[in-house]
């Protein structure tokens, strides 16, 4: 609960905002919090390395309990089963809120829908990332090359052409 908490604070209030800067239908905000705790989940799987070198830790006590490890164990970079257990499942929860958050994207103005769409695609493909490097996140940063951002674009395109017709402008 309390990351949840954390993510809409930081991360939900901006999909609010700019919720009303784009335009949308009724029923798109609760979809735009799940987009924003989908991001911030993603920032914090990212940087558990960085993090903890810096002597923070966003990942909830009580999975970290749930998984049979502890603040040094993610302190100290500890990349073991317990911690890939750990990420898998943070993983899985990220990707619930992705999933309920595409929901939301047809009832922003079509003219917003490439752009966001585009950014939760590309923000999501850091999860795969951080599992194709064997979930290290201590020494490795997942990141999405330009290269795999660019190829995005074509299909996010063509998706939000069919969203603009199923969807006419809200």
């Amino acid at each position: 609960a309390e990351l949840t908490t954390y993510c809409y604070k930081v991360a939900s209030v901006v999909g609010l905002m700019t919720s009303e800067v784009f335009g949308y239908a009724p029923g798109a905000l609760p979809y735009a919090v799940d987009l924003g705790i989908a991001m911030q989940l993603t920032n914090i799987l990212r940087d558990v390395g960085e993090d903890g070198r810096n002597g923070r830790i966003y990942l909830p006590q009580e999975d970290l309990r749930r998984f049979g490890l502890t603040d040094d164990d993610v302190l100290a970079g500890r990349l073991d089963d317990r911690m890939r257990d750990l990420l898998r499942f943070e993983i899985a929860r990220a990707r619930e809120f992705y999933d309920r958050a595409d929901r939301g994207i047809p009832l922003l103005s079509p003219d917003a829908r490439m752009a966001v769409h585009l950014s939760r695609v590309n923000y999501s493909q850091i999860l795969k990332r951080i599992e194709a490097n064997g979930y290290d996140v201590f020494s490795r940063r997942a990141y999405v090359p330009m290269g795999r951002k660019i190829l995005n674009l074509p299909w996010t395109w063509l998706r939000n052409r069919r969203l603009e017709r199923l969807y006419p402008a809200t």
